[in-house]
């Protein structure tokens, strides 16, 4: 089967490769100028074939999507990027690309983007916003699609989110403060189990005709406070949970809003005030798939010392084997 994929340099995108080969599909990927090196495989690996090219450039695209059963649009500029380059990749690189699958794609070609779980989180970001907006236009595009939600992804060479987190939660001593009481629930997901599920829409008798939104998430949803703990006997370290009550937090940003704005911390604190509990039961009864729990998945990530050294990554996607993701 051939199949395209963006943001195949990027943290799910080269799992998503590296599985699809495997599974004996050819993968195009689109690959910025330069940026060959960050791929998952060497750019001779069988059943690789590397479209240099560029979402906000329309000529680029062309011949990107030739022959192509499946779209996996993966690329996504995220919330520590400028609002105008999210709008640029999120929005625009969509439309760009929803416009040359109706020029250039297959009739049958099915577009399934990657989206966010945080497109359904009543909490502003622009980033949550531009990814809402990518889902419709994939959605009112006319084209066959499928749009996963993966909630928060965690896994081995993932320098920007595991990395740092499995190091606070490791150190021999300290304190791991948190700024709410704990008990809001999220729903981490391990790589491979996103991966997993995106890879069997390739086999889903009902994928041309079905078109869905799946969420994609853990089994079931944890408390933050079990999150971090476990997290922490993961890792075997000896720092200490403690929790801060959310009323001295807000008393706290109340008075520092007096000086500087706390627009973000604000953001943040209503965040962690809900629940992200997701309902995984259409990618479980249509495409058969089970995620396994955070308590095991957080302990094979945390085996090994590849997230131990700060220095690990230099916050660019390398190749696997190659210090990281």
């Amino acid at each position: 089967m051939n199949i395209a994929i963006t943001g195949a340099t990027g943290f799910i995108g080269q799992y998503l490769v590296r599985r699809a080969l495997a599974d004996g599909h050819t993968c195009r990927v689109l690959c910025r100028p330069g940026r060959e090196s960050a791929l998952p495989v060497p750019v001779d690996t069988p059943g690789l074939e590397v479209h240099i090219g560029d979402l906000t450039n329309t000529q680029s695209l062309e011949g990107f999507l030739d022959d192509t059963q499946y779209l996996v649009h993966l690329a996504s500029a995220h919330d520590h990027f400028e609002e105008s380059h999210m709008q640029a990749v999120n929005v625009q690189g969509t439309e760009n690309l929803v416009a040359e699958a109706r020029r250039n794609g297959r009739e049958d070609l099915m577009f399934v983007v990657v989206s966010s779980a945080v497109i359904g989180v009543p909490v502003y970001s622009y980033y949550r916003d531009s990814k809402r907006v990518q889902e419709k236009i994939v959605r009112g595009s006319g084209l066959k699609w499928a749009s996963f939600r993966p909630t928060l992804v965690y896994g081995r060479h993932d320098y920007r989110h595991t990395a740092p987190l499995l190091r606070k939660c490791g150190a021999e001593k300290g304190t791991f403060w948190i700024y709410h009481e704990g008990l809001s629930k999220i729903n981490p997901v391990h790589i491979e189990d996103v991966v997993d599920a995106i890879v069997r829409i390739f086999t889903y008798e009902k994928a041309h005709e079905d078109f869905r939104v799946f969420e994609i998430a853990g089994p079931e949803g944890i408390a933050f406070n079990d999150f971090i703990d476990l997290t922490i006997e993961a890792t075997g370290g000896g720092v200490k949970r403690r929790n801060i009550p959310r009323r001295w937090v807000q008393r706290a940003l109340f008075l520092k809003g007096l000086f500087k704005d706390v627009t973000k911390e604000r953001r943040g604190a209503g965040y962690f005030s809900l629940h992200h509990d997701h309902d995984i039961t259409p990618a479980r009864e249509e495409l058969e798939w089970e995620p396994r729990p955070f308590s095991e998945g957080i302990r094979e990530v945390a085996e090994g010392d590849w997230w131990r050294e700060e220095g690990a990554s230099s916050g660019q996607a390398q190749r696997f084997g190659q210090g990281g993701v």
